[in-house]
């Protein structure tokens, strides 16, 4: 039986098919990334450095709130020259849990731009044959 529901309502179903094929584009996207102590600690460990070198390189706060990218700070995050992240393995909460994001499944058209953007996404909605039906144009699926 063909599932019919819209994609952006078929959440769980292309999450589980989400491989992260690590073009960094998420990273490139523009926005804030907000970091936990924890966090900056495990990220400081990975690179070699002490928190406090850390921190005084690459964290700035806003608000009380600890980030290490935003629009206007650290744009790349921690993208090296071929667009991978240098953080992978310890990158925060915000970057692992992408693109289970809330935003990203409030309607189909906010889905389809972000398949534009993310290649993982992208074929893990192909997967579930969103090329079939439910809204996203095989065009842009098919894209990159």
């Amino acid at each position: 039986m063909t599932d019919n529901r819209p994609l952006h309502l078929r959440k769980d179903e292309i999450l589980s098919r989400f491989r992260c094929q690590k073009s960094g584009n998420c990273c490139k996207a523009g926005g804030y990334v907000y970091v936990t102590a924890p966090e900056l600690l495990h990220m400081s460990e990975s690179l070699g450095l002490s928190s406090t070198v850390f921190r005084e390189k690459y964290v700035v706060t806003q608000h009380g709130w600890d980030l290490i990218a935003t629009p206007t700070h650290r744009t790349r995050c921690f993208l090296d020259d071929e667009d991978r992240c240098t953080v992978y393995s310890s990158r925060p909460a915000a970057c692992r849990s992408y693109p289970d994001w809330p935003e990203i499944w409030k309607s189909e058209a906010i889905l389809q731009s972000e398949c534009q953007t993310c290649p993982g996404l992208r074929q893990a909605v192909l997967a579930v044959g969103g090329a079939e039906g439910g809204g996203v144009s095989t065009s842009v699926l098919e894209r990159g």
